[in-house]
C-alpha cells in the first residue's frame, strides 16, 4: 500500500497544467522523465463527468467537395473545417485535448503545424500523433485531420 501511494504522488507530481486547465479541466501532462515538447502535450486528460467531441476525419476540401490545391491550402482548410467543428460544439482550442494527423510526405509536418496554429493558436499543445501514410481515402486528399474535445 506505501509503494502504490508513493507511485500515485510521484505521479501527480508530473502533471503540469496550462493555463487554461483551471477554467476548462482539460489538463497537459508532461512528465520530466519524458521531456516536454513546445508543440504538443505527451497526455491530456479532462475530469469526471466532462462532456467528449470526437471529432470525424477533416481534410482539405470545401463544402462542395471542392478539393484546395497544394498541402498549404489543404492542411489550412482540413484545419478551418476542424475548427469549426469543435466549434459547432461549443468549444474552442482549450477543450482539445487531442489532434491526430494523417499525411502523405514526411517533409510537410511543420507545414501542417502551421495551418493548426493558425486557427488553435500558436501556444495550442494538444496531445499529438503525426502518421505519414501511403495514401488516404482518395488521391486528392493530402491531409487528413481529427480531435478529440472534452469540456
Amino acid at each position: 500500500m506505501k509503494k502504490l501511494a508513493v507511485i500515485l504522488l510521484g505521479f501527480a507530481l508530473t502533471l503540469t497544467a496550462p493555463s487554461h486547465a483551471q477554467e476548462y479541466g482539460v489538463t497537459a501532462i508532461d512528465p520530466p522523465s519524458l521531456g516536454r515538447p513546445e508543440i504538443y502535450a505527451m497526455g491530456t486528460f479532462a475530469p469526471a463527468g466532462a462532456q467528449v467531441l470526437v471529432t470525424a476525419g477533416q481534410v482539405g476540401a470545401d463544402k462542395n467537395g471542392v478539393y484546395a490545391e497544394g498541402i498549404e491550402a489543404q492542411a489550412d482548410l482540413a484545419f478551418k473545417n476542424l475548427y469549426d467543428v469543435i466549434t459547432a460544439a461549443g468549444m474552442g482550442p482549450e477543450n482539445v485535448m487531442k489532434i491526430t494527423m494523417y499525411y502523405l510526405d514526411m517533409e510537410d509536418f511543420f507545414t501542417i503545424i502551421d495551418a493548426r496554429d493558425k486557427y488553435f493558436g500558436e501556444d495550442f499543445r494538444p496531445a499529438l500523433t503525426a502518421i505519414v501514410v501511403k495514401s488516404l481515402a482518395n488521391e486528392q486528399i493530402l491531409v487528413e485531420v481529427e480531435a478529440i474535445a472534452a469540456k
